[in-house]
């Protein structure tokens, strides 16, 4: 098995001299289970065991998994909470909040949808007082059971109308079996973008296309919508990120871990036509996971920067094009955020 010195000199040879010298991770979690109604992986829910990871994941923790990740880097993060139905709302924010306000360079995002039923009033007073920079879709359902919802069933006209105002930021994570290749769900983002042209829509998980399969076909729906990037979390296979910039330019696309998830050793591989991550054997059992104690493996988080790499080499782009992607396309996205109008400072 890989240990951490052979970790240490991989990433020092073969990635970190490819990237910039701060890393803006534009998908990452913080939460503990105290402010959770329950743990999924511990309860009869269909789809409590999908994804098994901490169950406790402060600031300080993410932080650190960051510098084992990148330790010559500057790290910052766009954070937000647990955005399923086991969370409490409430108890998130305030948590999420409070992270963001102790920690230099965490930008959190507020988890928001229709089945919280907030007035537009109760949503920018939530907005202003935890100095949000905007909303992380919540999902109303447990697993791998992305439900047959479309994508303006997840965020209100409140959100929307408060994210076309401010230009704020909205991370979604769209629902369906199809991922972003569903029409449907191509029909829902184009109705956003293009209905609210002045918000940031981020489709978290690069539309959850994983495979360059999924990407192949779900890409050009987005090709002529200039406020619609992707995030990277996850996205572990050079060739859909290489589809992902011939199509849409490097400028549309932002590094991002999925931390917790990510500090794990291993790799998210195309098995058939789904994903499996092949991790080293000290992780709990979960639906997708292949563990073994005889692969050499650095962290997830530093596998994405790599398939970034990889794809920017395919495409040749420029290395100042690379670099962006890793910090100065997420940065220029929150510089346009107009948190000064809302109280946000």
């Amino acid at each position: 098995m890989k240990n951490a010195n052979d970790i240490s000199e991989f990433y020092l040879s073969e990635v970190s001299p490819l990237l910039p010298p701060e890393i803006l991770d534009f998908h990452a979690h913080t939460w503990v289970s105290e402010n959770w109604k329950f743990k999924p992986w511990e309860t009869e829910h269909e789809g409590g065991k999908y994804m098994v990871t901490d169950e406790n994941y402060p600031p300080e923790k993410l932080l650190a998994d960051a510098r084992r990740c990148f330790p010559d880097k500057r790290y910052e993060a766009v954070v937000f909470g647990y955005p399923t139905p086991a969370v409490d709302p409430e108890k998130d924010r305030l948590f999420v909040a409070d992270a963001a306000r102790r920690h230099d360079g965490l930008f959190p995002l507020l988890l928001a949808g229709k089945d919280f039923n907030l007035s537009l009033q109760q949503t920018k007073d939530q907005l202003r007082e935890g100095g949000f920079w905007g909303f992380k879709v919540f999902l109303n359902w447990m697993g791998n059971d992305y439900a047959e919802i479309g994508v303006e069933d997840m965020l209100g006209d409140n959100e929307m109308a408060l994210a076309q105002e401010h230009r704020l930021i909205v991370m979604l994570h769209v629902p369906r079996a199809g991922r972003l290749a569903d029409p449907e769900i191509q029909r829902g983002v184009r109705k956003l973008a293009q209905e609210y042209p002045e918000a940031q829509i981020v489709l978290a998980h690069c539309g959850r296309c994983y495979l360059p399969s999924e990407m192949k076909r779900a890409i050009d729906s987005i090709r002529r919508l200039p406020n619609v990037a992707m995030d990277t979390s996850m996205v572990m296979d050079p060739l859909t990120l290489q589809i992902a910039v011939d199509a849409i330019g490097p400028e549309r696309l932002l590094y991002a871990s999925d931390f917790p998830v990510a500090a794990m050793k291993g790799r998210r591989v195309r098995v058939m036509d789904h994903w499996v991550d092949v991790v080293t054997d000290e992780y709990p059992d979960s639906a997708y996971r292949a563990k073994s104690n005889d692969i050499r493996a650095t962290y997830m988080g530093v596998e994405i920067a790599v398939a970034v790499c990889d794809a920017a080499a395919q495409t040749g782009i420029s290395d100042e094009e690379r670099d962006g992607i890793f910090h100065t396309n997420g940065k220029n996205l929150l510089n346009r955020v107009r948190r000064h109008e809302i109280g946000g400072g």
